[in-house]
């Protein structure tokens, strides 16, 4: 079988490239031939090279034909192939919400492979998505495995992820409610992610983060917290797997977020056995492996689904998906920036806060330290004056007037 995996960028990492990859190497592995295409080529496709992988950077560089078409992410990417392959079978894999979600028109995919429960609701309610599938989060259990054990107490926590990469009033929060650990904290997201992550886990304790992050820390063994943007929703316990996992490993949108007490309760809660049972969770449901092969099965089942838009009315509809997507980054872009300089007024704001108060303490400290000078002044002058009258009496002249004055105070006292 021919298989094209499309994405619209195999550059930086994230959840989507890593998806391709992934699912990728492992279909490769079960005997398919397997082309990852994106119109943005870079360190992800580089590792795709590396791992045997055919990759294409344009329309032209793709295969004459194609049985399975797998997109995601970009609804005009998911047209573009449709056009170009209308007798493949297409899927599309919902990576997350709003933009995430399957093209609206019928016949562009044949099935939508949702990943948790929310997105296979929300994608069961769009008109084009097809039979809707429920599987799994794919880790490659090779790569992501154990080094080593986290310690009894908790040292080094890891950011994990580009949520991190920008980091909030939530990830303050976080150091804050843990400051008193004292704790050595890493962050690794994208720009800043190392392109293998492996080692930054394994050099952790904790590992802070959500979705495929959540998920990769799990395999590695590591106690997983989860944590984003929209707050805290606590350790990936073998009680909590099945909610968390049905939430896509990210925070709940019905957990408020915590205070600071609770954060630190979270962290006095710190297991490192929770590594080793998280690591079995992913081994038991989450095999790259496996995740593949239902990929296959679903694709050998499928009919190709018909596709009779005509290039014009193809053409607009991807015009519209890009100005979308373009409109939504740059949304996402203005509002990263409006959180860094809302943190950077607050971080001035609390800094001129402290200088004006370390001023006013200046000055309360200069007008106390001027009136203990002149409380200084006045003492000694009290004890210069105490020091002359007792030199006077001490004179002749003084203990002879005192001799001679006392009938005339003995006169008054008579009075």
């Amino acid at each position: 079988m021919d298989v094209v995996i499309a994405t619209p960028a195999l550059a930086g990492p994230g959840g989507a490239q890593s998806y391709a990859l992934t699912a990728g190497e492992h279909i490769a592995r079960l005997g398919h031939h397997v082309t990852l295409y994106a119109h943005e080529l870079g360190h992800v496709a580089e590792q795709a090279v590396e791992a045997g992988l055919a990759v294409a950077g344009s329309p032209a560089a793709l295969p004459d034909r194609a049985d399975t078409v797998i997109t995601g992410v970009s609804q005009a990417l998911a047209l573009e192939l449709a056009g170009r392959y209308p007798d493949a079978t297409r899927l599309w894999v919902v990576h997350g919400e709003n933009l995430h979600m399957p093209p609206a028109v019928p016949g562009v995919v044949a099935a939508s492979v949702a990943l948790n429960d929310r997105t296979a609701q929300l994608a069961a309610a769009v008109p084009g998505a097809g039979e809707v599938v429920r599987l799994r989060q794919p880790v490659d259990l090779r790569r992501f495995s154990p080094r080593g054990e986290p310690a009894p107490a908790p040292r080094r926590v890891l950011l994990f992820g580009n949520y991190h990469a920008h980091p909030g009033e939530r990830a303050t929060l976080l150091r804050e409610a843990w400051a008193g650990a004292d704790l050595e904290w890493r962050t690794a997201g994208w720009p800043a992610l190392e392109l293998d992550p492996v080692a930054a886990i394994a050099e952790a304790d904790i590992v802070v983060g959500i979705g495929r992050c959540a998920l990769e820390g799990m395999a590695c063994a590591r106690p997983v917290y989860v944590h984003d943007h929209a707050g805290s929703d606590g350790w990936i316990t073998p009680g909590r797997y099945e909610a968390v996992e049905a939430g896509g490993f990210a925070v709940s949108t019905a957990r408020l977020p915590p205070d600071a007490a609770r954060l630190r309760a979270d962290l006095e809660a710190y297991d490192p056995a929770l590594g080793r049972a998280g690591q079995d969770l992913a081994r038991m449901h989450h095999d790259a492996r496996r995740h593949a092969a239902d990929l296959v099965a679903l694709a050998e089942r499928l009919a190709p689904e018909p596709f009779a838009l005509d290039r014009s009315a193809t053409r607009a509809l991807m015009l519209l998906a890009e100005a979308q997507i373009r409109a939504e980054t740059a949304a996402e872009r203005y509002r990263i920036e409006a959180r860094q300089w809302a943190a950077r007024f607050q971080t001035l704001h609390r800094e001129h806060e402290e200088e004006r108060i370390a001023w006013v303490a200046e000055r309360d400290e200069e007008r106390a330290a001027a009136t203990r000078r002149q409380a200084e002044a006045a003492t000694e002058a009290a004890a210069e004056a105490e020091r002359r009258l007792a030199a006077l009496k001490a004179t002749r002249r003084y203990k002879l007037g005192a001799v001679l004055a006392r009938p005339l105070d003995r006169l008054r006292r008579g009075r």
